[in-house]
């Protein structure tokens, strides 16, 4: 079992691959050996597993912060228990200044690129729609856009330029019918 293969799920640069891994093996061999980092140059960030950070701060807190802190690349699978958490990802911000907004009302985080949208769009639902019965209708739409990214998507995924920030809007979600 000690030297079985795992496999990761990479999120670098807006995209997403499966890589293999021995327990044994550091990040960094596994990310030069998926050809995601070159050997030598490993200046962007790496996270690892996913961050729930923003649902647990307390209701009244306004531009709070997830502690999430990207990890050493040299220490081995094994150690940085990516057989427990599976998800890495690779970005070049430290954080990422999410704005949410509804109606008049905008509220902001930062957040962790390992956070998921679906944890995102929970974060925003309630702070902006706390005690609306109807909030799981709503989704979170790329401010000036019509996109709605996928929730199971990752902000990594999402935000991929050198701002390391995004605004957000909840809309309805549209069901087509038919």
């Amino acid at each position: 079992m000690e030297n079985e293969d795992l496999e990761i799920f990479v999120h670098a640069g807006g995209k997403s691959s499966v890589l293999r891994a021995a327990r044994g093996e550091t990040l960094r061999e596994v990310l030069i050996r998926g050809e995601i980092i070159e050997k030598g140059k490993d200046e962007t960030l790496v996270f690892i597993g996913e961050c729930e950070e923003a649902l647990t701060e307390p209701d009244d807190t306004d531009d709070g912060a997830d502690q999430h802190e990207p990890v050493d690349i040299g220490l081995t699978v094994e150690v940085l228990e990516l057989q427990r958490h599976r998800h890495v990802h690779y970005h070049h911000c430290r954080r990422i200044a999410v704005e949410a907004s509804f109606g008049t009302k905008t509220k902001k985080h930062k957040f962790s690129p390992a956070t998921t949208i679906e944890v995102v769009t929970r974060w925003a639902r309630k702070k902006l729609l706390a005690n609306d019965a109807a909030a799981s209708e709503y989704v979170l739409q790329i401010f000036g856009t019509k996109t709605q990214p996928r929730s199971d998507h990752h902000l990594s995924q999402v935000v991929t330029d050198a701002t390391c920030s995004i605004c957000f809007e909840l809309v309805p979600e549209v069901n087509p019918q038919g």
